[in-house]
């Protein structure tokens, strides 16, 4: 909410509700305002005061009137930096979220907390009102002493864990004060700039570029996605374009990992990589006016890697430990073996991570031969979505990719060979797993929709699986179902986790449900219940700006469209239930099935 008053400076608060003061986890936000908010090296103070110049004054708090209270956050800033001041004190809430903060900084923000509650107690009307308040609050005279024990013992992780819990978007009220004119001005600038439809460009060299202004907040997302991933690798190459993405981070021809790191880091932005198993990319996120230099590290980091030596083994090493951790998840290596059964070596039956053999003996020419085929300018989309000019984005991304040349022809996707069987592996642990896949649809598939649906219904708590297996005949741990659709065939798999003397009526159960599937489909109620989830879903994951260009860079490069998503709610919605028989009867055919099971070894 913003109201506009008679002052000359905006007055700006983030509230969030959280309990009341007996709660275990008060003290733990009383010493993350702290840290937070409280004094010049404070983060808020550091960051959005003295480094960005966004506030005149700005701090952390905590309000506890006995019952549920609130943790702020409030700043005095002038007007026409309210937009901008909001996304970095945001910001500076989720860097401590996704990262613990170092002991130093916990063990002094427990010393300032310490030294201020103890200050109050110099005088005897001081102690007076500890005693009063620790009454009131307790009903217990000794509660503050308690308190500050608790406050002496909580760790980095506590603090990680109630910025997570309690500071989230859906629990945040955002209020400012100010002078009067700035709400006027600033829709006035937003009916003329306005948000726009998506637009999209070719570039001469083929790569296709869509552009989306929203100014709502002052980011920028970009998404640079490619063909690639594990439906372009061959036995051999299994794991490299993981590896190739995670080098892509680690140096440049003209700077090192580290120089490009603290270059993004300084303006609040970020740099990643991904490789999954239709494609690869990189992604960026910048404040607005930081724009030119994210497009210029984006482009950098993706079309300069110098793949150095060193960083190569740390990478390799890093790769090869996640490849062996995977070993002790029960339902991802059921997963991989089912897949390896049904597509053999090739294409969606190799692992995401690779392989020992192949990753320990991948060379920086191996990257090279990698980058060289998949990175290239027809075979990707770029998406900048965000507070932006289309035609200045349009002219700096012709400026800075218009000498990234063709390459020499597509990659070639590997034919889909589906085949069934059944395969058991021995894992040491003390339950089983039962995996039952069956050959998919495609992205492009019309009948995909019914089969999401399926998946949906076959996947909560109300589920027929979950009432069926789990509830009914006692039989499972966890159970559910997955439909994974690619650029070729991908599959739908029913999955369970049970006790080893109990997989084979397991297997039982999961062949009559797709039966009952082929012959039925969903009730009308199941239906109706998996369109609401999924619809709602869709629609929340779209309201993130980053999530919707990602979103849109891949339908586009998969050749869906980018307008795709607009008519999939549509679709989803337009589903009958002699759809999802159809569907069912069309792919859940046990003849076509592998069963995978990973168990403990027999003896």
């Amino acid at each position: 909410m913003i109201e506009e008053g008679a002052v000359e400076l905006a007055h700006v608060h983030l509230g969030w509700h959280i309990p009341d003061v007996r709660h275990p986890d008060v003290p733990l936000l009383d010493v993350l305002a702290v840290l937070l908010g409280r004094g010049r090296s404070s983060r808020l103070y550091e960051q959005v005061r003295q480094r960005r110049n966004l506030a005149v004054a700005v701090e952390a708090w905590t309000y506890n009137p006995g019952g549920e209270g609130l943790f702020g956050v409030s700043a005095v800033l002038e007007a026409g930096k309210h937009a901008e001041a909001l996304a970095a004190m945001l910001a500076e809430v989720e860097r401590l979220q996704a990262g613990r903060v170092s002991e130093a900084e916990l063990d002094k923000a427990v010393k300032q907390f310490t030294a201020a509650t103890l200050a109050a107690r110099k005088t005897m009307q001081g102690q007076a009102q500890d005693l009063g308040g620790s009454w009131m609050a307790a009903n217990d005279l000794d509660f503050s002493a308690r308190y500050l024990e608790t406050v002496k013992r909580i760790t980095p992780a506590d603090l990680q864990r109630v910025a997570g819990e309690y500071l989230r978007p859906e629990n945040r009220t955002h209020y400012a004060y100010v002078p009067k004119g700035t709400v006027t001005a600033r829709q006035g600038r937003r009916a003329h700039a306005g948000e726009r439809a998506v637009e999209r460009f070719e570039l001469a060299n083929g790569l296709r570029l869509l552009v989306k202004e929203d100014h709502r907040l002052p980011f920028v997302d970009a998404r640079l996605v490619l063909r690639g991933g594990v439906l372009e690798e061959t036995a051999a190459e299994s794991g490299l374009s993981q590896l190739l993405a995670q080098m892509l981070l680690q140096g440049t021809d003209r700077r090192t990992a580290e120089e490009m790191a603290t270059a993004i880091e300084s303006v609040g932005g970020s740099l990643d990589t991904y490789s999954g198993n239709n494609s690869l990319g990189i992604t960026a996120e910048v404040l607005s006016g930081d724009l030119a230099l994210g497009l210029d590290l984006l482009a950098e980091a993706l079309l300069q890697p110098a793949f150095p030596g060193e960083a190569l083994e740390r990478e390799r090493q890093a790769q090869l430990a996640a490849i062996r951790a995977q070993r002790d998840q029960v339902l991802s290596t059921a997963f991989r073996a089912m897949r390896r059964t049904l597509f053999g070596a090739h294409g969606y039956g190799l692992d995401l991570l690779g392989e020992e053999t192949t990753v320990t003996g991948f060379t920086a020419a191996d990257l090279r031969a990698g980058h060289a085929r998949l990175v290239r300018p027809e075979n990707a989309v770029l998406a900048i979505y965000g507070d932006l000019d289309t035609a200045t984005v349009r002219r700096a991304v012709e400026a800075t990719f218009s000498a990234w040349t063709r390459g020499s022809g597509a990659p070639a996707l590997p034919p889909p060979a589906p085949r069934p069987g059944r395969v058991c592996e021995p894992l040491d642990k003390k339950q089983a797993v039962l995996v039952l896949g069956f050959p998919g649809a495609t992205l492009d598939a019309d009948d995909r929709f019914a089969l999401e649906l399926i998946q949906e219904a076959c996947s909560d708590l109300g589920s027929r699986l979950f009432l069926r297996i789990r509830e009914q005949l006692g039989l499972a741990y966890f159970v559910g179902a997955q439909n994974f659709l690619g650029r070729a065939p991908g599959y739908f798999a029913f999955y369970v986790g049970t006790a080893p003397e109990r997989a084979g009526r397991v297997e039982q159960e999961l062949l009559a449900e797709a039966a009952l599937l082929r012959s039925e489909g969903l009730t009308a109620e199941e239906l109706e219940r998996a369109k609401a989830k999924v619809v709602g879903q869709k629609k929340i994951a779209r309201q993130d700006l980053g999530n919707l260009a990602m979103t849109h860079a891949l339908d586009e490069l998969y050749g869906l469209g980018y307008r795709n998503a607009d008519t999939e709610d549509a679709r989803f919605e337009a589903v009958t239930r002699e759809q999802t028989q159809a569907a069912a009867a069309r792919y859940l055919r046990p003849e076509a099935a592998v069963l995978a099971v990973v168990r403990p070894p027999a003896g």
